[in-house]
This record gives C-alpha cells, sequence and structure tokens, in this order.
C-alpha cells in the first residue's frame, strides 16, 4: 500500500516538475491562486468524506506543499536575478497579485495544521513570516493605490485587487486557529477593519471601472478575477466568524452581500460564457487554461465554507432552505470545478500541448 502510494506521488512530481510551466523561466505571480484553491477545497470539502489519512498525506499535502515550494523557490530566484521587481511589483494593478503568495501560505498552514496538529509551533513560525509579507505588500497596495488614482488608472481594474482584502483576512484566520490569546479579538478587529477598507476602496474602484465597461466587452474584457469581489466578502465573514471579533448581525449582512455578489456575478460569467461560445469555437471559449481561473475555485470554496458556518437560526427559515441548498449541492459543485481546471491544467502544461502548438503553427504557416 505505501509502495505504491509513494509511487504514484513520485510520478505526480516529475509529472509537474516536467512541465512546460516548470521548466520555464518565468512564473506568474498569481500562481498562488492554485495552492489557495486547493487548499480552500481541502479544508472544506474533503473532510466530508471518509478518504485514508495516508493518501492525503503522503499526495495531496506533500504535492501543495512541493508546489508552494517550487513558487517560493522561484520568486526568490528572480530576486537573485535581479528582476523581482520589474516582473512583479511594477505594474499597479497586477502588482496585486502579490497578495496571493500571501493568501497561498495561510491557506497551506490551514491546511498543515489540520493534518498536523504537531506542527503548530512551525506553522505559527511561518505565519509570523508570512505577517511580514503581508506588511510589505499592504506598503506596495498602498504605493499601488497612489499610482492608480494620481494616473487615473482605472480602465485596467479588475477582481485582482480584492487580494489586498484577501490575503489580510487570511492572516486573521491563520492565528486565530493556531493559537489563543486574549489580545488576539482586538488585534483581529483591527485588522478586519483594515480588510474591510480596502474592499470599499477597491469595490469603488470597481464601480468606476465598470461605468466604462461595454457590452461587446464581455467575451473578452471581463476579467477571471472579478469573482473574487464576492470572495473577499466571503473571507471576511470566514475571519470574522474564526475571531468572534465581530458581531453576528453584522457578519450577517455580510453574508447577504457575498450571497447577492455571488449571485450577480455568477450570472454575468454565464452571460459571458454564453457571449464566447458565440463568438469562438468550444475550445477556444472555454477550453484554454489561464493561472487567473483558479480564483473561481477559491472563492466558490470560501462563499460555501462561509454559508456551511454561519449561524443562520435566528433569521427566516427561507435563509435556512437556501443555507441547505448551498450546503448540499456546494460540495458536487466544488469537486466538478476542481476536476474541470484540474483538466485545463494538465491539458495546457503537459509536453504533449508544445507538440499540439507546433502542429497547429506549421499547418498555418501551410
Amino acid at each position: 500500500m505505501h509502495r505504491a502510494i509513494f509511487t504514484l506521488l513520485f510520478f505526480f512530481v516529475q509529472l509537474i516538475i516536467k512541465s512546460p510551466m516548470f521548466r520555464g523561466s518565468r512564473i506568474d505571480a498569481s500562481y498562488g491562486a492554485m495552492v489557495m484553491a486547493i487548499g480552500i477545497f481541502l479544508i472544506g470539502v474533503a473532510p466530508q468524506f471518509d478518504i485514508p489519512f495516508v493518501i492525503t498525506a503522503y499526495v495531496v499535502d506533500f504535492s501543495l506543499f512541493a508546489t508552494w515550494l517550487f513558487l517560493i523557490a522561484s520568486f526568490m530566484g528572480a530576486a537573485f536575478k535581479g528582476v523581482f521587481r520589474k516582473r512583479y511589483l511594477m505594474h499597479p494593478v497586477q502588482s496585486f497579485a502579490v497578495g496571493t503568495w500571501v493568501a497561498a501560505t495561510s491557506i497551506l498552514c490551514l491546511v498543515l495544521y489540520h493534518q498536523y496538529p504537531f506542527s503548530q509551533k512551525i506553522l505559527f513560525t511561518v505565519a509570523l513570516l508570512n505577517t511580514g509579507l503581508w506588511a510589505f505588500y499592504l506598503f506596495l497596495c498602498i504605493k499601488s493605490y497612489k499610482v492608480i488614482f494620481s494616473a487615473k488608472y482605472y480602465e485596467r481594474i479588475h477582481g485582482i485587487v480584492f487580494l489586498s482584502t484577501v490575503s489580510t483576512q487570511s492572516l486573521i484566520i491563520v492565528f486565530n486557529t493556531l493559537f489563543d490569546h486574549p489580545l488576539l479579538p482586538y488585534i483581529s478587529l483591527v485588522a478586519i477593519f483594515i480588510g474591510l477598507t480596502l474592499y470599499f476602496i477597491n469595490f469603488a474602484l470597481m464601480m468606476i471601472r465598470l461605468r466604462s465597461f461595454q457590452q461587446h466587452q464581455l467575451s473578452d474584457g471581463w476579467k477571471n478575477t472579478n469573482c473574487i469581489v464576492h470572495g473577499a466578502m466571503s473571507i471576511t465573514g470566514l475571519a470574522s466568524i474564526t475571531s468572534g471579533a465581530i458581531p453576528p448581525s453584522v457578519i450577517f449582512l455580510m453574508w447577504i452581500w457575498a450571497a447577492a455578489l455571488f449571485v450577480i456575478i455568477e450570472g454575468i460569467e454565464l452571460w459571458r460564457l454564453a457571449a464566447r461560445l458565440n463568438k469562438y469555437t468550444l475550445n477556444e471559449a472555454i477550453g484554454r487554461y489561464h493561472v487567473s481561473q483558479w480564483a473561481r475555485n477559491f472563492t466558490f470554496g470560501t462563499f460555501y465554507i462561509f454559508t456551511l458556518t454561519i449561524d443562520l437560526s435566528r433569521y427566516h427559515s427561507a435563509l435556512l432552505h437556501i443555507q441547505h441548498i448551498v450546503v448540499e449541492s456546494g460540495v458536487h459543485v466544488l469537486i466538478s470545478l476542481l476536476l474541470i481546471e484540474t483538466f485545463l491544467f494538465f491539458k495546457d502544461v503537459m509536453p504533449w500541448q508544445e507538440s499540439l502548438e507546433h502542429v497547429v503553427q506549421k499547418r498555418r504557416a501551410s
């Protein structure tokens, strides 16, 4: 049994390492979203299934940890080469993607803590280092906001800016999970307020951007990351529940906000899907992989866990019915999304993709 698991693990890691993405010279800053999406699935969905611990521990956890280590090594490599600032920090909007590093580290700490409680002290040290990274990221966000407002850089705004809120609230969840301290609720309250302040700054920027958004731009102009608009509020609600620093009535308003935006934004996503199918072939419309697609898995996961954990018993029975529907159907939706995204990822990064692209280019040339 153990030999079969290690063989599968070795094959999986080799498959990833030999892929073009891992052999390339540049890793997108947003690849932390992959760790976030898979991690939130392990936290919220996997415990509901009777999966042998050894499979989860040796295969999934190790693979997620190995991917995180590789991404960290890639970013450090860019820093040593002197190209880190140019690649990841120069663009006032895309620089918000650095927030995936903070959130991915937080989510990984939560996954490992739930599986290996004895690693609490090590994970607490990692969380402290992650807080330093968050402080750097917050400084970067402030600089980016200044550029965006001064240069009126609104036309490039999309959901990626909400990672400033996601990264902040992810730290609150980690620290309130790893240890207990009398001052922690007060620190959490301040941090949640910072996250909400960033959220509504980002929301204002999105509203300014959408004022000039045209319907004909929907198929190509609407970004995958726009789903983080509701995901950022969902993780804020989770941070509020975990810390106990926010009154239940306020948490309820957060859930209403997240649920309403979930319906609106995912409705627009279905509209965009129809527009792309009308404009492109099936493969070009929905068969292309992009790293930002992991954001949907993450935001669906956070909304699912938020809905699962919030107490709606004091409110109208219709809300309890909605909660039941989300909890019952959400598992199947999250599994389907993870399988689809995993398929698109391997379809895109495996060596055979390079051969196929070479054949297509050759045919076009001829």
